[in-house]
């Protein structure tokens, strides 16, 4: 071969395709093509089914719990001129400001607002003109009155989140620019349950979260439910909330109900983050922006609702833990704040779970100026408190974490206050300084929020205060503010606040604060009734006599009034008395057969025996399956020795509740009297049975067997 034929012949190398030379494309570029192309197509989808209407399920749904009924906060009402306004809802003003009114046509000029959340937004134990928002809308006028600044209260009375989220959805449809949010007082306020929606696993819940807020999700879901409706239905079975607020408290003794709870209190909380995050999604999707609120609460005047022992104390750990409570206490009380310390930290390490204890541990630290300790100890307190009808450490930290996920402005209201108590006292432990109870500030402390929103929103390009807003014009708002207020107003908010104490069981507060009013508001029937149930609570049975007889004074034909003046006239050994207004009683409404029978026991009482038989009998003819007036009818026959119309009596009872004990010694004691020891010996043993620590049945019993020995 020579060295032309080698030259023209192609080498191995200019024989393989120029594109097979080149390089396999790199793993990383496979994945980011491929995550591109998804991400453009589901981009797509968003776009179009937001252009057919398609909601996310986030923004439409709560998954925990759903509303048994729909009733709208705001009513149409046609004015004179034929504009027409939206009023708060008659049937709404037990829950929120009934003078809240803004146009149904809104103008190009208009900004409007909604302020959102529960009783710190309605501005309680105030009203509207003085709340956050009442202060907002004052500021915002004067400092840009160029525009028409519409700031509607929307914070309703023992909502929590879940509400505020719900409510949220129904404003979206009158165009809202913005919505303010104070919430996370009352998550624990309404009986609700998880079942196995809160089993899930925390990714599984976050990831349900997150797919929750697109419209794809939405669409499939709608795709199944029509195909599949029963299925999608069971999935989807939440706890049913009645249309308005039910706190647990309002069906109970106070606090009586709650118990420790630790993995419902993480599942509420949970649910907490969800509506938080539900509410960023609503307000974006009507076009409106966010803004949160970092709720702030009293530590420091506010000793916890309820305080439970830790499990497995036991009753020599219990006893020990006791005596060192008490001694505490005791030193306390004398002043003696080391020693009560000391005494405290023992109990401490017994059982650190009792909210009490920490509470008072920080009264003995505040009042030794260590302010530091005794604000960690405060808060502590709240943590294990039984009823947090005050917001978590942990929840404020995912007002945070939403806030700052979401990209949402959050006002630390926390934070401001702090640097306001700095400014005036040595320490910045919150307390009655600015709270008028354990969640509420006074109006000092909703002015200075109301003035912290207005400079958040001109950091956001929102306001634009004109060249005269300043310190001058801050000091005329406030006079104008003001000057709505008078003595009367004082006095309301003051019966409110009593109101929420009384309430919550808190009857030394509630003492307090009634005592006021009734000096700014003079006398008032339903303040005498209140002072009457804390006096009762705190065990002052003369005040609450005189308390309700001021009341009857004033309602003489109200309900009930005579009735229950009689019971507490009779508990104390006032027989006249007690009889004279069952009388009263009676003369209004005769058809009460619970006071015809009380009535007839006090007449028994006196010997007035045949009176006595008179309204027995008309209670058993307005009621014959009465139990009572056979019981206390059959007492009053066996005294006069008939005998057999006694027992007769004691059958009825019997007849109508075979568990009710007494019917069984009354009878016991007559047979025994007949000689009729058997019989009186199966009586009381039934009575034993179904009341095993009675010491009359036991005693009746013990005497009638040792009589059979005989």
């Amino acid at each position: 071969m020579d060295e032309k034929d080698h030259k023209e012949r192609p080498t191995e190398t200019e024989t393989i395709p120029r594109n097979a030379l080149r390089r396999p494309r790199p793993f990383w570029k496979n994945i980011l093509f491929t995550i591109i192309i998804v991400t453009a197509f589901f981009g797509l989808l968003e776009l179009l089914l937001a252009l057919i209407g398609v909601r996310s399920v986030l923004v439409t749904e709560d998954p925990f719990v759903g509303f048994a009924e729909e009733i709208p906060l705001f009513v149409e009402e046609r004015q004179p001129d034929g504009s027409v306004l939206l009023k708060t809802a008659r049937n709404k003003w037990d829950w929120f400001n009934r003078d809240q009114a803004f146009p149904k046509e809104k103008s190009g000029n208009s900004y409007r607002i909604f302020c959102m959340g529960g009783s710190t937004t309605y501005g309680h134990p105030y009203y509207d003109r003085v709340s956050f928002c009442g202060w907002l809308r004052a500021f915002l006028r004067a400092a840009d009155p160029s525009r028409d600044w519409e700031v509607i209260n929307a914070g309703g009375i023992s909502y929590a989140s879940y509400r505020v989220a719900h409510l949220m959805n129904e404003l979206t449809q009158y165009h809202p620019d913005l919505f303010i949010v104070y919430s996370g007082q009352n998550e624990f306020l309404e009986q609700r349950s998880y079942g196995g929606l809160m089993e899930q696993p925390p990714w599984a819940l976050r990831a349900s979260a997150l797919l929750s807020r697109t419209r794809t999700w939405a669409a499939i879901e709608q795709a199944l439910e029509a195909v599949r409706p029963d299925s999608i239905k069971k999935a989807k079975e939440r706890y049913q909330l009645s249309g308005e607020v039910n706190e647990i408290l309002t069906h109970t003794l106070g606090p009586t109900t709650y118990r420790r709870n630790d993995p419902l209190k993480e599942r509420i909380i949970a649910h907490f983050r969800l509506n938080l995050i539900r509410m960023v999604q609503i307000a974006r999707e009507s076009g409106a922006e966010i803004l949160f609120v970092q709720p702030a609460i009293n530590l420091k005047e506010m000793s916890p609702f309820k305080s439970e022992h830790k499990e497995g104390l036991g009753e020599e750990g219990l006893r020990r833990w006791e005596e060192r409570y008490r001694r505490g206490g005791e030193l306390q009380k004398e002043g003696r704040f080391d020693e009560a310390l000391a005494a405290y930290r023992e109990a401490l390490q017994i059982d650190d779970r009792y909210a009490d204890l920490h509470y008072r541990i920080g009264q003995v630290l505040f009042e030794m100026k260590k302010y530091d300790e005794a604000e960690k100890a405060f808060r502590r307190a709240v943590e294990e408190d039984i009823v947090p009808l005050r917001i978590l450490r942990s929840m404020q930290q995912v007002v945070e974490e939403v806030a700052a996920d979401e990209g949402a402005p959050l006002v630390d209201f926390p934070r401001l206050l702090r640097e306001a108590y700095l400014r005036q006292y040595d320490h910045a432990v919150f307390g009655k300084e600015y709270f008028v109870d354990h969640v509420h500030t006074n109006i000092e402390g909703y002015r200075l929020l109301g003035l912290a929103l207005l400079d958040q929103m001109a950091r956001q390009k929102i306001v634009t205060p004109g060249p005269s807003w300043g310190a001058e014009t801050i000091r005329t708002v406030e006079k104008e503010v003001m000057s709505g207020l008078n003595r009367f107003a004082d006095g309301l908010a003051l019966k409110n606040l009593g109101k929420l104490f009384d309430w919550a069981g808190k009857f030394e507060e509630a003492n307090a604060v009634f005592l006021r009013a009734l000096e700014a508001l003079g006398p008032d029937a339903e303040i005498y009734r209140r002072l009457t149930t804390s006096a009762m609570g705190r065990g002052a049975f003369d005040e609450a006599i005189f308390y309700l007889s001021q009341a009857a004074v004033l309602e003489p034909d109200r309900p009930e009034i005579h009735h229950k003046l009689a019971r507490l006239l009779a508990q104390q050994g006032r027989i006249e008395e007690a009889i004279e207004h069952y009388r009263m009683e009676l003369q209004r409404f005769p058809n009460n057969y619970i006071v015809h029978t009380d009535l007839a026991v006090m007449l028994a009482r006196k010997g007035e025996n045949e009176a006595a038989r008179g309204h027995f009998d008309a209670a058993l003819k307005l009621s014959p399956d009465f139990e009572f007036a056979h019981l206390n009818l059959a007492i009053l026959l066996a005294k006069e020795r008939r005998y057999e119309e006694a027992l007769a009596h004691n059958r009825e009872v019997l007849r109508v509740n075979p568990a009710q004990h007494l019917a069984h010694i009354y009878s016991g004691v007559i047979l025994k009297n007949q000689g009729k020891t058997e019989a009186a010996i199966q009586h009381f043993s039934e009575a034993v049975r179904l009341k095993p620590d009675d010491p009359v049945a036991k005693k009746n019993l013990e005497e009638a067997l040792a009589d059979r020995k005989k």
